[in-house]
C-alpha cells in the first residue's frame, strides 16, 4: 500500500509539472533596458570626473577628461548635456567629503539626470560599499539613473552589471589597500633613515631642500606664547592678546584659538627635535587619523634643526600643560561625584 502511495504521488508531481496548454497564459513582456547608446531612450547626460592628486600631471589629466565628456555629450544625437560633477585632489576610497558626487547624487535624486558617464570605477570609488550603494540607490530611482564605466565597458542597468562591477569594485578597492600598504612601508623607511616630514609651522619657512629655517618675525610670536604660558597666562588670554597685537598665525588670519595654541607649545620642533608618526591613519577606507599612542613604531631625532626655544623651556611648558590638564580632569570628577552623592542624598530623603 505504501509503494503504491508514494508511486502516486510522483504521478501527480509529474502530471503538475507538465503545465497547462499555453494558449491560455497571458504573457506581458516586461520593458526592455534601454541601451544607453540609443538617443532615443536617454535624454539628460551628465559626467564624473575624479582625480586623486593636486599636481600638474593631475590636473592635467582632469582638464583632458571634462573637455573629453563636454564634446563628446553635446556632440551625441539627442542628447542633453546635464554637465560635468568634478572632484579634485580628493581620495577615492570615500564619498563623504567629495561634494560633486554628493551634488551629483541629489540631482539624479531630483530627476535632472538619466545617464552617468565616467571614465572607470577606480575613478568613481574604490570602496565597494560607497561603489555599490550609490549605484543601487541610482538605480532604484524612478526613473532609474544608469552609469557607464568606459574603460571596464560596464552599464549599470544591464542585467550583468551588477555582477561584473561586484567584482571590479573589489579588485579596485584591494588595489587601494596594497597602495596604502606600500605607502606605509615607504614612510616607515624614510624615518628610519632619518628623512623626515617638515609640514608648515609657525616659526618656521622651508628652504629648497624642504629643511626648517627660522622665520625670525614668526619666532617672536612662539617665544611670546612660551614666555606668557609659563608665567600663568592661560591659552584663551593668550589668544585674545596676540589678536589685540595684531600677530597672524601661520595661515595670516589674526584669529587664534586654546586649541591652536595648545598644539603650538606641544609640538616639539619649536625646541629643535623632530618625532614622526604621532598620528596614523588605521583605516585606509575613512582616512581618519589618530593618535599614535603606542600603535605604531615612532621616531625622535634631537637637534634636527634650529630651536626656537630651549629644551628647558620646552619641557617645562609641557609639564605645566599637563599638570593643568590633571588638575582640570580632577576637579571634574570631583564636581561629578559630588553632584551624584548629592542626587543620591536627594533619592534617599524623598523615598
Amino acid at each position: 500500500m505504501k509503494e503504491n502511495s508514494g508511486q502516486d504521488r510522483k504521478q501527480k508531481i509529474r502530471d503538475k509539472y507538465k503545465g497547462t496548454d499555453v494558449s491560455e497564459i497571458e504573457i506581458i513582456p516586461a520593458k526592455p533596458i534601454v541601451d544607453f547608446t540609443e538617443s532615443g531612450g536617454i535624454r539628460r547626460v551628465a559626467a564624473y570626473v575624479r582625480v586623486s592628486t593636486d599636481n600638474d600631471e593631475q590636473t592635467l589629466s582632469y582638464e583632458l577628461q571634462k573637455n573629453y565628456y563636454t564634446e563628446y555629450i553635446t556632440g551625441h544625437p539627442g542628447w542633453e548635456f546635464v554637465g560635468i560633477y568634478a572632484d579634485e585632489g580628493i581620495s577615492g576610497t570615500s564619498i563623504t567629503h567629495r561634494k560633486g558626487m554628493l551634488q551629483m547624487i541629489e540631482d539624479c535624486k531630483a530627476g535632472k539626470i538619466d545617464l552617468i558617464l565616467t571614465k572607470s570605477i577606480a575613478r568613481f570609488a574604490r570602496n565597494i560599499v560607497d561603489c555599490l550603494s550609490v549605484i543601487d540607490l541610482l538605480k532604484n530611482l524612478e526613473p532609474p539613473v544608469g552609469v557607464q564605466f568606459e574603460a571596464d565597458n560596464i552599464y549599470t542597468l544591464d542585467n550583468n552589471g551588477r555582477m561584473i562591477l561586484t567584482i571590479l569594485a573589489s579588485v579596485a578597492e584591494e588595489e587601494s589597500h596594497s597602495k596604502s600598504v606600500i605607502m606605509n612601508w615607504s614612510i616607515e623607511r624614510r624615518f628610519r633613515k632619518g628623512l623626515f616630514l617638515t609640514p608648515e609651522l609657525l616659526g618656521y619657512d622651508r628652504d629648497e631642500e624642504g629643511d626648517l629655517i627660522v622665520n625670525d618675525d614668526e619666532a617672536e610670536t612662539v617665544k611670546a606664547i612660551y614666555y606668557l604660558y609659563l608665567n600663568g597666562v592661560s591659552f584663551s588670554e593668550i589668544a585674545e592678546l596676540l589678536k589685540a597685537y595684531k600677530r597672524k598665525t601661520k595661515q595670516g588670519s589674526y584669529e587664534w584659538s586654546a586649541s591652536t595654541l595648545a598644539e603650538i607649545v606641544a609640538n616639539e620642533r619649536h625646541c629643535g627635535d623632530i618625532r614622526a608618526w604621532k598620528t596614523f591613519t588605521p583605516n585606509f577606507l575613512t582616512h581618519k587619523a589618530k593618535k599614535n599612542n603606542g600603535e605604531r613604531t615612532q621616531f625622535r631625532r634631537k637637534n634636527h634643526h634650529e630651536a626656537i626655544v630651549s629644551r628647558t623651556v620646552y619641557d617645562a611648558a609641557n609639564y605645566l600643560r599637563a599638570s593643568r590638564s590633571y588638575a582640570k580632569k580632577s576637579q571634574t570628577s570631583a564636581r561629578t561625584k559630588c553632584c551624584r552623592q548629592w542626587n543620591s542624598s536627594r533619592l534617599c530623603s524623598t523615598g
